[in-house]
């Protein structure tokens, strides 16, 4: 699915591929924070809270997925699918023709920081703006043909975890470990920062 010539990926999942390559997890989520923030009226007050405890999560959790990166070291899809017979498992066949429709990141591949920064901001979201639908448009000058429209903070995070797929460069489990680190990351910050001082709690989950 993530060969530049595959035939089974849908033109919707080349475009995220493309948008999401585009857009690191800071620029995606600052604006879905604007949207929601203004759909909502909320003050300058409510506003430097969210958009520092969101970017202090997006930043905490690329330190930490780096980190790891850097520890495990693993393989990108374009190197493991080429070296597939070296892999040590049998069912596994190389393809030495392999090459990602999105180009390869030159650093390790587990776990994935887009994964595990939008994670954590959709996470610290979540928590300040609660789960309700909405409606959130997402564009970029550098891709003006293609727009995204969501109703749901994870239907941004499932197009992502698609997007680094569908692009060949990364597994999906790759994915699934980079969201784990992200939301424990910004639980943390969450927990920890920019608590409301009023006794009246101030985010909508606290509120459900």
């Amino acid at each position: 699915m993530g060969d530049v010539n595959s035939a089974g990926r849908p033109q919707d999942r080349a475009d995220v591929a493309r948008f999401y390559a585009a857009a690191t997890p800071a620029q995606v989520w600052n604006q879905v924070a604007g949207q929601v923030s203004a759909a909502q009226g909320n003050s300058l007050s409510q506003n430097a809270r969210t958009f520092a405890l969101l970017n202090m999560a997006i930043s905490d959790s690329s330190v930490s997925v780096f980190e790891t990166k850097y520890f495990y070291q693993f393989w990108r899809p374009v190197t493991a699918i080429r070296a597939a017979d070296m892999d040590g498992n049998p069912r596994t066949e190389p393809d030495s023709a392999f090459t990602p429709f999105i180009p390869t990141p030159a650093f390790p591949s587990y776990p994935s920081a887009h994964a595990s920064g939008s994670s954590a901001a959709r996470l610290v979201l979540k928590r300040i703006f609660g789960d309700r639908r909405r409606s959130i448009t997402l564009s970029n000058p550098a891709l003006p043909e293609v727009t995204l429209r969501y109703a749901k903070f994870r239907q941004i995070t499932d197009d992502i975890d698609d997007a680094r797929v569908y692009g060949g460069i990364h597994f999906r489990f790759e994915q699934e470990v980079g969201a784990t680190l992200g939301r424990d990351v910004a639980a943390y910050i969450y927990k920890r920062h920019f608590r409301c001082a009023s006794a009246g709690r101030c985010d909508e989950d606290e509120r459900d």
